[in-house]
């Protein structure tokens, strides 16, 4: 009983290793070892130079970090004070307002920058309301919100795209954390003579600080690597569409693999960079919330103040994606400089759940994003099941490696499959293919070596 005990959970752990081995390291090191070999395989910091002695790459470092530090401080201007709302008072909607306030969650900012640029564009809707209210003349062209890349317009644009998605991220992980807080400590506080600012900063930020470093980790690695809302903005000088470009030359020219290199590094440094200075220095609790903390319930004005803060808050994270929903309804021109869309029809939903090319993308993406859930369900499960309850040694490798993603941009994993697919043994499977004569079949493997 002991041996198939032991034989079960060494398969385990086996199974699990091979699959963190197989499809997380060695896309990494691929990547890696690109980014520092030459065409003859030897080790060079050439390429690593190149990427800092081209200004337009630096330039797009730049704009990358830029984008993350300001979405990632505008999450939490925005989460902050819901979180503090949502937990400490109670107030007409309070149920209701908090799921809806994780709505955007569950929408991709790409698709909300193209709702973005429905409202406020030159003549968007917004344009046509200020004239509506005669703050702006009708024939003439409107304010330019999203501007141009040189003005910062795009910039900004893709900032607030990204951060109305991602701060139910920070949400959640200062409600987690206010939730163990010792209530305790800020009535000795408040005792002492502390105000409401002065508790706020000595008291309850130090003590949620593992929660906030949690949330803005996933928050800045997340629109540091975001791929798709520069696209809908044509905001081409940030360091993820640079790599997305590059992947056309990766098999004649390492250079794309030195700046997913660069990116790697930058996102691990800074997340470490983060866990050391902020994540050790949070305060111990020795009673752990062991006292329930009680709520306020807000009546009048109060009441209406935070039910309207969290109304706003959603209003303006799901307008954007109320933009594509009214776009996709209005006729082609039906919607120009007005408020709202002229004429409406229900052809373009017709045809794309009608073409071929459509339907197989919709099909296609509920796939790979059911699969990917089954196993994300599956190896986290594994790894709890190891690490807690059997707590095997070593047990701490497992949880290190699923922790690993956090710190590796999404972008860099889909370089390094790339790189994978350049790799043994799919080039010599696709020879293996033509010789015995499956052409077809030989192609397409070709085909996911060359993309």
């Amino acid at each position: 009983m002991w041996r198939q005990r032991n034989l079960h959970v060494y398969g385990l752990i086996v199974a699990v290793g091979i699959m963190l081995v197989i499809f997380l390291l060695w896309p990494i090191v691929l990547t890696v070892k690109g980014g520092f070999a030459d065409t003859d395989g030897q080790f060079t910091l050439t390429y690593i130079r190149s990427v800092f002695r081209d200004p337009l790459m630096l330039k797009g470092l730049g704009n990358s970090l830029l984008i993350a530090t300001c979405t990632t401080t505008l999450c939490f201007l925005i989460a902050l004070p819901l979180a503090v709302i949502a937990a400490r008072c109670e107030f007409p909607g309070k149920a209701i307002l908090s799921s809806l306030i994780l709505v955007p969650l569950v929408l991709p900012p790409f698709v909300g920058a193209i709702g973005l640029r429905a409202l406020l564009g030159r003549f968007g809707a917004f344009n046509a309301l200020l004239a509506k209210v005669g703050l702006l003349d009708p024939l003439q062209p409107g304010f330019d919100f999203l501007g141009n890349e040189m003005a910062g317009g795009r910039f900004g644009a893709v900032v607030i795209a990204e951060a109305l998605h991602l701060y139910p991220i920070l949400y959640l992980n200062l409600i987690a954390a206010l939730a163990n807080l010792d209530p305790t400590l800020e009535e000795a506080a408040l005792n002492l003579g502390a105000g409401r600012w002065r508790r706020l900063t000595r008291i309850t930020l130090p003590l949620i600080l593992p929660g906030v470093f949690a949330g803005a980790t996933i928050v800045f690695i997340w629109s540091l690597t975001e791929l798709g809302t520069p696209l809908m903005f044509d905001f081409y000088t940030v360091t993820p569409v640079q790599i997305f470009f590059g992947i056309q030359e990766v098999q004649s020219n390492p250079r794309p693999y030195a700046l997913v290199v660069v990116m790697l590094l930058l996102a691990v440094g800074l997340y470490f960079l983060g866990r050391f200075a902020f994540g050790g220095r949070a305060y111990a609790m020795q009673s752990k919330a062991s006292i329930s903390a009680g709520t306020i319930r807000l009546t009048g004005w109060t009441a209406v103040v935070a039910t309207g803060i969290f109304a706003a808050v959603t209003l303006l994270a799901t307008l954007p994606h109320v933009g594509v929903v009214l776009s996709s309804l209005s006729v082609n021109g039906a919607w120009y400089r007005s408020v709202l869309p002229t004429e409406w029809t229900l052809s373009h939903y017709d045809g794309a759940l009608t073409h071929d090319l459509a339907m197989g993308s919709i099909r296609n993406s509920l796939i790979y994003a059911g699969t990917a859930m089954l196993l994300c369900m599956v190896l986290g499960l594994a790894v709890s099941y190891l690490t807690v309850r059997i707590k095997v040694k070593g047990g701490w490798i497992l949880d290190s490696l699923c922790m690993l993603p956090l710190a590796v941009p999404g972008l860099v994993m889909a370089f390094g499959y790339v790189a994978m697919s350049l790799s043994w043994p799919f080039p010599q499977l696709a020879a293996i293919f033509r010789e015995h004569g499956m052409e077809k079949l030989a192609s397409l493997c070709q085909v996911t070596g060359s993309e």
